[in-house]
């Protein structure tokens, strides 16, 4: 561990305005109660970039059951990691937890880090994040930001880099690949050397990794901003081809316009997230599917009927369901939206009112809207889509039933 003072930026506070009133009063909290508390982490590293924080994460030298005491809006989670939620009105939780140690194995290389509640000090909790630019503290009170491991400076060069050696680091915990990964989309981050040679070797640990994990991953590349890059990394690092090898094989294989076709959809799905636009999970699932069950029918002899469109989409997605244990509602949905693409059409009149009351349909209709969105079907077919709307269409989810 670097013993060095940390270095101390004042000269950029933060107004208060910039920041959670409600993690703001969880900071003064602390602070009257004796301890030290900093916000930490991506929101500390947001701010600095100019971006809007998703999250206002805490770190103190408070012990869970200290906080689960102290205050009465807390619930304590988690085994491997123990950490507070405080809750607050509207469902807004700010996360809160204690300072940890390094555990005894990190730094050995291969070393899976399997617990991880050893207490430290700030210091101490710096070094065992995952990269620098997520090291960094703020101390609401001194109105300054806390380095100790280099991520001022890494933000200045738009740097993404590990504390510490990245093959060790990633063989703690594989899923770091694809969060570095999805930083470097999301943020416009050029990713170190060292650091981007050892997520390409190092690669296959995310065979070890919790599915779990890496489903939540990935859905937050596509869903945080960074989806159209965060293909183009997976697939230049060979990621994509370990969890989704369907999607890396048509990569590989399409024609420029079909891999157009794909990378549109991402940016439009990415142009949302900027515009603040909510998109569903299934919806998400389908931008990476639609070009591959598109491009399947193409390659038919004749226009396959109903009960083959619904076929042809469960079984496109159905290694990728097992592989990355994707909810059933979802796939579900998501083969609704691939078939419905295709077998309806909002010119045929007759149709509208039993179409729109549809449980899938505002699924279906939302993922038609980012098809426009991306440039790939007219105004008039969108307008079409969108007079198909039911009263039954908007909240429920489900399949197409024949």
């Amino acid at each position: 561990m670097n013993k060095n003072a940390p270095r101390i930026l004042r000269t950029r506070p933060f107004s208060p305005q910039d920041l959670d009133p409600d993690a703001l009063k969880t900071l003064r909290r602390l602070r009257e109660l004796g301890f030290t508390a900093y916000l930490v982490g991506g929101g500390v590293r947001d701010l600095l970039l100019g971006r809007r924080p998703k999250d206002f994460d805490i770190s103190t030298d408070a012990r869970p059951e200290e906080l689960h005491e102290l205050f009465r809006n807390c619930r304590i989670i988690g085994r491997r990691f123990r950490l507070a939620h405080m809750l607050f009105a509207g469902g807004k939780i700010i996360e809160v937890a204690t300072f940890r140690a390094a555990p005894p194995q990190q730094g050995k290389a291969g070393a899976l880090i399997l617990d991880d509640n050893a207490f430290g000090t700030p210091e101490s909790d710096a070094f065992r994040r995952d990269f620098t630019v997520n090291g960094l503290f703020y101390d609401a009170a001194q109105n300054a930001v806390i380095d100790y491991v280099g991520g001022l400076e890494d933000l200045e060069k738009r740097l993404l880099r590990t504390i510490g050696a990245p093959k060790v680091r990633f063989g703690e915990d594989p899923v770091r690949i694809l969060r570095g990964v999805k930083f470097a989309a999301r943020l416009g981050l050029n990713i170190d050397p060292d650091c981007l040679a050892a997520m390409k070797s190092e690669r296959w640990r995310l065979r070890d990794a919790a599915i779990p994990r890496l489903l939540e991953e990935l859905l937050r590349m596509m869903l945080g901003g960074g989806a159209a890059r965060s293909l183009t990394l997976m697939q230049d690092l060979g990621i994509l081809d370990l969890l989704m090898p369907e999607v890396a094989a048509f990569m590989d294989a399409a024609s420029e316009s079909d891999r157009a076709q794909l990378m549109d959809l991402a940016s439009a799905l990415d142009a949302r997230y900027e515009g603040q636009r909510e998109t569903q999970t299934a919806v998400a699932w389908a931008v990476l599917f639609w070009p591959l069950y598109r491009n399947i029918l193409t390659t038919l002899p004749r226009p396959p009927s109903i009960d083959e469109l619904r076929q042809i989409a469960h079984l496109l997605v159905a290694a990728a369901a097992r592989r990355l244990a994707i909810p059933k509602r979802d796939i579900s949905t998501l083969v609704s939206i691939l078939e419905g693409q295709v077998r309806y059409d909002p010119a045929r009149p007759g149709k509208r009112s039993r179409i729109g009351r549809h449980p899938s349909f505002a699924s279906l209709l939302d993922f038609s809207e980012l098809r426009f969105e991306a440039h790939q079907i007219s105004e008039r077919k969108i307008e079409g889509w969108r007079q198909l709307r039911g009263d039954g269409g908007r909240k429920k989810r489900g399949r197409f039933r024949r």
